[in-house]
């Protein structure tokens, strides 16, 4: 039984023909520790049968595709709850389908990481001219991951590219808050929870040499909509920071288990 259960949520972002796909895969191949699965939460992905047959034929790294259809804006807090829920490891992390991880994340990850110790990494922005050089192959991520070290460092107020504990602590707190929808401020009131918890928050990549999190460029498929659920989402985690809203996320229940 594997250790670690990599979370990562999705609908119609994971595609087999696409540069982001094939590097967000392959730099989990390449990773030098192999003590982790996969687990995709699928939020009703068009090619959802596409990558189910791809992921059982395949078996470079353990990787499973699940699937709870949401309804028309995306619900990143919601999928990956599903995630959670559906691991059957001690740890789990969650994060997104268009990252790229340096060869050592895992290996770090797992370092870190313990029953009380909740682990975000800073996540570097990669501009365009940058992954056209790895998607090219002039840039070598698998050899020489300090090459591709050119972009913007995120601060630490926004964590949404790993978040990893054990699985009582996310039991714990009760995952992510599912109020909120898209992506945006869920993953800092997620923070906000664990600290709330007395956990002990670690923080990897906190400089350019250490940094192994990568997020790959792309175009964003709906700006409008992206800053709809961001500016809802801010109100939300306002609400929360003065505690108008209950302190506890989700008291109803959480997620899904689906295995």
């Amino acid at each position: 039984m594997k250790t670690l259960t990599i979370v990562a949520s999705n609908r119609d972002r994971l595609d087999l023909k696409s540069n982001i796909t094939r590097f967000f895969l392959n730099s989990l191949e390449w990773q030098t520790c192999k003590d982790f699965e996969v687990l995709i939460a699928d939020g009703g992905s068009k090619n959802f049968k596409e990558l189910d047959d791809f992921f059982k034929s395949q078996s470079s790294i353990p990787i499973k595709i699940i699937q709870e259809k949401i309804g028309e804006k995306f619900e990143r807090a919601k999928l990956n709850n599903v995630g959670i829920r559906n691991a059957n490891t001690k740890y789990i992390m969650t994060t997104d389908v268009d990252m790229m991880y340096g060869p050592e994340f895992v290996k770090e990850l797992l370092s870190r990481v313990g029953d009380n110790i909740f682990v975000e990494s800073r996540t570097m922005y990669l501009k365009g001219k940058m992954t056209a050089k790895i998607y090219n192959g002039r840039l070598d991520p698998l050899n020489d991951i300090d090459s591709c070290k050119i972009g913007r460092i995120k601060k630490r107020t926004t964590a949404g590219g790993c978040q990893c504990a054990s699985i009582d602590l996310w039991n714990k707190v009760n995952g992510f808050d599912e109020d909120f929808i898209g992506w945006g401020s869920e993953d800092y009131d997620l923070l906000t929870r664990i600290g709330a918890a007395r956990a002990k928050v670690v923080w990897m990549g906190e400089n350019r040499q250490s940094l192994n999190l990568f997020h790959q460029h792309h175009d964003k498929i709906s700006v409008k909509e992206d800053l709809e659920c961001q500016d809802k989402n801010k109100r939300l985690l306002v609400k929360s920071s003065k505690g108008i809203r209950p302190f506890k996320a989700n008291p109803n229940g959480w997620g899904g288990i689906y295995v």
